[in-house]
């Protein structure tokens, strides 16, 4: 499909643009409800507010994929949360000929809606054009709503290659071990190691329980839909770990992967890897672990490569280096204002005219500022050896500050307790 609505005309339906002629979610959701679900006995295992909320979910997202078909946009975002929530449903036993009724009537009721709007003198081409996207809409929906269920189903008879994983991860799985549960080991892998960072937001015991579980499956169902069975994982509620082998993944896609799996745990994520042999991945683990737990400490979200965090990661490490370099910033705690200077100085590779603007301040501001922070601590961050050091300083000063914070009052990032995988 085109990636951009310029590559298609906007046909209008009774002088309107067809997006803007779409029902509203709610109407579609609660014919959807009242007809298929209410009385099943799905709603007897998930709370009614719930299934009403994850059926309103799923037809928004089938309403944005009919709006970017209409408008000639890319349709992979809604795509992947049409496929998520058919996921839930099949994981609370949903019957896929069910899920395909209910889709089919909730498509049957968007296209109705849509032409009822219709002129016959004047809408001739639009009720033609909805009537090609309705036919390509729902060839997309039985499409997605097959391999859903699928990976549901698999990823319920996945205790085998999670068993390989977790024995990876502690250095001691064998090939013959792997070969006894369907699972052929890679000579190398890719580890990569993702933490899911909590949502701020007050939550009952319950929805957060709900919410653990789900982030698994569909956590789970994306590496699958990315790697089918080339993938092993072990993923709890707050972190995953991926052992993918390394002729399967490309480095230039880690971004995207990133991005991929953020959408399906709905949440930031932090992220990075490292590329292992097969017999050396447990001592890898430890690594990509730090990486991640120096990401929380400088609170950091995304891809971070760990030759990009090297200095950090051995600045992290205990002794008395870090705490010497850490010192050298001491002289700032009374001047707040000059240590947040320095701090987006670094942030914006100690560019003044940028750092003015993240600071909305004068760029001439920004000189007295530095010559201040030069003045005082002995290091110029205006030159390189200067910033060099400035930087160590506030690295090391960073991870020891979290650090005493997490012993003060707890880490203000830890997810809920986590659920048990299902």
């Amino acid at each position: 499909m085109p990636n951009s609505a310029l590559s298609a005309p906007i046909v209008t339906m009774a002088g309107r643009p067809l997006v803007d002629c779409l029902p509203a979610a709610s109407t579609i959701s609660g014919k959807i409800m009242s007809r298929y679900l209410v009385d099943s006995a799905l709603s007897g295992r998930v709370p009614l507010a719930t299934l009403r909320r994850d059926v309103t979910a799923t037809v928004k997202a089938c309403l944005e994929l009919a709006a970017r078909l209409l408008a000639g946009e890319d349709a992979a975002k809604p795509l992947a949360e049409v496929r998520f929530g058919v996921m839930e449903w099949a994981h609370q036993g949903v019957l896929i000929d069910s899920m395909h009724t209910a889709v089919h009537t909730a498509t049957r009721m968007v296209f109705d809606h849509l032409t009822a709007q219709a002129e016959p003198a004047a809408d001739h081409r639009a009720v033609a054009r909805v009537t090609q996207v309705f036919v390509e809409l729902t060839s997309r929906l039985a499409t997605v709503i097959s391999q859903a269920y699928t990976s549901e189903m698999r990823a319920a008879g996945s205790d085998a290659a999670d068993a390989v994983a977790a024995a990876l991860i502690a250095g001691n799985a064998t090939p013959a071990m792997a070969r006894a549960r369907g699972v052929r080991l890679a000579e190398s892998y890719v580890v990569f190691a993702v933490a899911f960072v909590a949502h701020n937001e007050e939550q009952p015991l319950l929805d957060r329980q709900i919410i653990s579980r789900r982030t698994i499956r569909r956590v789970r169902a994306e590496v699958s839909h990315q790697w089918a069975d080339h993938a092993l994982m072990q993923i709890g509620a707050d972190s995953a770990t991926l052992l993918i082998p390394q002729d399967h993944f490309d480095p230039a896609g880690a971004e995207r992967l990133v991005e991929h799996l953020a959408v399906a745990a709905q949440t930031r994520i932090r992220a990075t890897f490292v590329s292992a042999r097969a017999d050396g991945i447990s001592e890898e683990i430890e690594r990509v672990r730090a990486v991640l737990d120096i990401m929380r400490r400088l609170r950091r979200d995304g891809l971070e490569r760990f030759e990009d965090l090297s200095l950090e990661y051995q600045l992290s490490r205990p002794g008395a280096a870090g705490r010497h370099l850490a010192a050298a910033l001491d002289s700032l705690d009374k001047h707040p204002v000059l240590l947040e200077t320095l701090k987006a100085h670094l942030a914006t590779r100690s560019t003044r005219v940028r750092t003015a603007h993240v600071l909305h301040i004068h760029p001439n501001t920004v000189d007295y500022r530095l010559n201040k922070i030069a003045e005082i601590t002995g290091l110029d961050p205006m030159h390189s050896d200067g910033v060099w050091r400035l930087r160590s300083a506030l690295v090391a000063r960073m991870i020891g500050v979290a650090d005493q914070e997490s012993a003060n009052r707890g880490d203000p990032e830890q997810t809920a307790p986590a659920a048990q995988a299902c």
